[in-house]
This record gives C-alpha cells, sequence and structure tokens, in this order.
C-alpha cells in the first residue's frame, strides 16, 4: 500500500514521505496467586510528510489503505496553507538496517515466575496484595520515500510490581519498575524484595524538620528530574524562550561533576535507535559537559532555520544519562554522614516549571544520621531549581541504571538542598 500511496503522489508532482512505526505487545497481569490477564496486540500508525507547491504538511494516521483519500487530503492542506517552508526529506545514509524478528518468549515460565512472589506472603504476613504487570514490546520502524528504505527494530521488556502493605488498619503501597533488553526474574524478585523492605519501612514514616539538608536523590528520581527538563535542550523552544537554558549556550549551567549524554547507539541500552523520524543517523553527543551546555539538538525543520545540522533527536532524545561517577550509594551515604535520602518525587507536572526551572516537589525517604538510615519520612517537600540543584553537587554514584527508552541516571548526592517538612 505504501508503495500505491508513492506512486500516486509522484504522478501528482508530491514529493512525501512514510515513516512507519509497528508495535506488537503481549501484556500478563497477575494478582497474587492468580493470572489476571494474558494478551497479545498488534498497531501500526503511520506519520506522512508531504512537499506540494512548496508548503509542508504532516498527516498521522493508522489506516493508509485508501490512498486517493490521503493524497487527496494533502492537496487541501497545502492549498489552505500561506506559508512555503523548506525541509529535507531521508537519504541514503552510513547505517545498517537492522530489521530483525519478534524474540520468542517462554511465557508460561514468566507467568508462573510472577505468581512465585506470592510465597513472599509467608514470610511477610502483612502484605495484603501483590500485583505484578509484565509487558513485552516489538517495534519495527521504517522510513520509506522514492529513494531509500530505512528500517530499525527493537526488543523490549517492561515489568511493573505494585505492593500493599496492610498494619494496624494502614495501607501502604510499593511499587517499582523495570526496563530492560532481556528478561532477567532474578532482577525482578532484587527489586520486589527492596520494595517490600520500602513499604515495611514507610508505614511509620513521619515528617522532619525544615532547613536545608546534604541530601541523595535515588537514580530514578533523578531521572525524573532529567525527563521532565529533556526537551530544554531543543533548539526552537530556546529561540522561543521556552527553555530555561534561554540564554546559556555555551555556559557553564551546573557544576563541573555533571555531563550529560545522549547516546542512541549504544546497543547495551534500551533506547537504542538507528535514526530519527526524519531519517537522520543518530549519534553519540555531549548535552552538557563538565557542567557546560554544549549541544543543542535540531530536527530538520529547526536545523535549516539556524543553519546548522539536524542532530539524530527528531521524535525525542533516547538513552540520555548522567555520567557516573566511582561511588557507590552505600559510599554517598557515608559521604553525607547526615542528612534526607529522597526515594519518591511526586507532582513533577506542575511542581516543575519547565521555562524557570523551579522545583517544588512532593517527596519520601530516610533521615540519615551518622552515615545510618534512622527513620522513614513522608510528608516533606524538595524546594530548588534546577540549576540550584545540579550545581550544589557532592559526588555523583555509579549506579547508573536506565528507567526508560528516554535514558536513565544514576544517584546523587547533593548540599545544601531545602527540605520542607512539617515538624
Amino acid at each position: 500500500m505504501i508503495d500505491e500511496l508513492l506512486k500516486l503522489a509522484n504522478s501528482k508532482n508530491i514529493k512525501i514521505e512514510v515513516f512507519v512505526d509497528e508495535d506488537i505487545t503481549t501484556s500478563i497481569e497477575t494478582m497474587n496467586d492468580k493470572l489476571e490477564k494474558y494478551e497479545s496486540s498488534s498497531t501500526n500508525s503511520y506519520r506522512i510528510k508531504a512537499l506540494y507547491n512548496n508548503k509542508i504538511v504532516t498527516i498521522n494516521t493508522e489506516d493508509i489503505s485508501n490512498p486517493e483519500t490521503i493524497i487527496n487530503n494533502i492537496i487541501d492542506f497545502t492549498n489552505a496553507l500561506d506559508k512555503e517552508e523548506d525541509t529535507t526529506f531521508a537519504r541514503n545514509i552510513d547505517i545498517r538496517n537492522n530489521a530483525k524478528e519478534k524474540e520468542d518468549k517462554d511465557y508460561k515460565k514468566i507467568i508462573n515466575d510472577l505468581i512465585s512472589l506470592n510465597k513472599y506472603k509467608e514470610k511477610y504476613p502483612n502484605i495484603e496484595n501483590i500485583n505484578m504487570y509484565y509487558t513485552d514490546k516489538y517495534n519495527k520502524i521504517s522510513i520509506v520515500n522514492k529513494d531509500v528504505e530505512l528500517i530499525d527494530t527493537s526488543n523490549i521488556n517492561y515489568i511493573y510490581g505494585e505492593i500493599v502493605w496492610k498494619e494496624e488498619g494502614i495501607n501502604q503501597t510499593g511499587w517499582f519498575n523495570l526496563i530492560s533488553l532481556k528478561y532477567d526474574f532474578s532482577k525482578i524478585e532484587e527489586k520486589f524484595i527492596e520494595t517490600i523492605k520500602d513499604v515495611e519501612a514507610k508505614i511509620k514514616a513521619v515528617s522532619c524538620k525544615t532547613n536545608k539538608y546534604n541530601v541523595i536523590i535515588k537514580n530514578e528520581q533523578v531521572f525524573k528530574i532529567l525527563n521532565r527538563y529533556k526537551d530544554m535542550y531543543d533548539a526552537e523552544q530556546i529561540r522561543n524562550n521556552l527553555s530555561p537554558l534561554t540564554k546559556d549556550y555555551n555556559k557553564k549551567i551546573f557544576s563541573d561533576k555533571i555531563t550529560i549524554v545522549e547516546d542512541p547507539t549504544n546497543n547495551n541500552l534500551v533506547g537504542t535507535r538507528l535514526f530519527d523520524m526524519e531519517g537522520n543517523a543518530t549519534y553519540y553527543k555531549e548535552l552538557v559537559k563538565d557542567g557546560k551546555f554544549i549541544t543543542k539538538l535540531y530536527d530538520n525543520k529547526n536545523a535549516i532555520i539556524e543553519g546548522k545540522k539536524p542532530t539524530g533527536t527528531s521524535g525525542g532524545v533516547r538513552n540520555m544519562y548522567i555520567v557516573p561517577g566511582s561511588d557507590s550509594y552505600e559510599d554517598l551515604i557515608k559521604k553525607m554522614n547526615n542528612g534526607i535520602i529522597i526515594d519518591s518525587l511526586e507532582g513533577l507536572h506542575a511542581g516543575a516549571n519547565v521555562i524557570t526551572g523551579e522545583l517544588s516537589l512532593q517527596a519520601t525517604g530516610y533521615e540519615v544520621i551518622n552515615g545510618k538510615i534512622s527513620k522513614s519520612l513522608k510528608l516533606i517537600i524538595m524546594q530548588t531549581a534546577l540549576k540550584e540543584l545540579f550545581n550544589n553537587v557532592i559526588c555523583v554514584g555509579n549506579d547508573l541504571e536506565m528507567f526508560s527508552v528516554t535514558g536513565g541516571s544514576p544517584s546523587i548526592l547533593f548540599d545544601n538542598i531545602t527540605i520542607v517538612g512539617k515538624e
């Protein structure tokens, strides 16, 4: 059907390019010792970019079975536009086509593995419910125009676990996320046990005094902040004053202990991809090096506007992370000596301003006294700003973990961070 669409477009003097996104997903859900869901689904979506009479339109659809309707829509949409724009289309680039098939999985074993976690109820009778969710997604993307066909595939495993703990009539819920290239039940069980211990401790959590503290933010929570601000390096956001880095290109913005990279070419990470949505080859790049903002990100349109080269990031960053240091998580606690560990941050949509960089986030965690965890904390708020936070770095941990295809982070020890409590 894509060939028909291309031929029809060519006959109408329309240049088009089709980005195809195909997903095959298998989902499993268990509750305690029962299988709640086991299903597979497949979806296709298409992003059609067209150039007609020097005007550009983009059409997103899940159905290309009627090429004539699509072409007529392109003509109508472009005729309604006043503005002419430049663009580029995918061309042959020096990458291999990665057209792997969907990996075979032993789903019976996966179901049994997830149900087997119910055995921990014997050791921890306060566990009320155990909900486990497993998803694997086979994704195939391709870009097709009259000159090229680029193909890339990925197989990714997602795990979400939720534990409900009941004690003295109070319910406390703990959860964890895992994303990986290979299914590894030992890692799932390890995270599960960590979550049990955390939810058990949190049932007796209290608040703390409002003060400035040394603070360890655990790796997943650092990533939440990074992810919230992932568009701040985008050239268009910067040009339109919609980024906290509007005036900071080629300037020092963070501690020299902070280097942030984007590396979709790393086959060991979950966000690997050979090309972006516009057919530009991806590559390793440093966004921030030793605290200095050195790389703006460009799709084709904004690269043309500013006379730059596209950065292979159309559609978003992938495998973005803070380069880890040499200290283990336990080392960070020892170095902090006294302070607060933050293991959960909430309210990032409302509490993290993507233009000013201001942060006011609900948090939970632990108080540390003399290098040892003293008590669990709730009803606290971390108040700071993006630049203040990442300029107050004491050291970066070595526990880098990826939490989505967008990226990940290690844990980081900061100093002089305001924590608002209710004591």
